[in-house]
């Protein structure tokens, strides 16, 4: 598996699962399924609290959190690897009651600022 242009990593233990923000982080993943069709794991999300407001400093929990690994797909000289990654965060959103298609054009730090996908769903690189 390859994330955020990292090199690929089998069965990792932390993954970014938001690019260049630290939005999501998922860490001390337990992976079941590795190496099938899809593979799962559990573990704990760093979350920045201040994803959708402008809270200057940030603010970080950690929650439960599930990936969902799927889409094999072949690579360059890397053989397989997994393109799609579902995660669902076990206890609901950190972020509750804040729309999936929240926009940012309105913060006064970092306008147009990636977020979390509203379907929960990221791409995967190969690496």
């Amino acid at each position: 598996m390859s994330f955020c242009g990292s090199a690929p990593q089998p069965v990792p233990t932390v993954v970014d699962v938001i690019c260049n923000t630290g939005d999501i982080t998922a860490r001390n993943l337990a992976w079941s399924g590795w190496g099938r069709a899809t593979a799962t794991a559990t573990g704990t999300a760093v979350v920045d609290l201040c994803a959708y407001e402008d809270c200057h400093t940030g603010a970080f929990g950690n929650v439960p959190i599930k990936l969902i690994a799927s889409k094999i797909a072949g690579c360059a000289g890397h053989g397989r690897a997994y393109t799609q990654l579902h995660y669902v965060f076990a206890d609901g959103s950190p972020w509750a009651g804040v729309p999936a298609d929240m926009k940012t054009s309105s913060y006064m730090a970092g306008p147009g600022r990636t977020l979390p996908p509203a379907n929960q769903t990221v791409g995967l690189s190969c690496g």
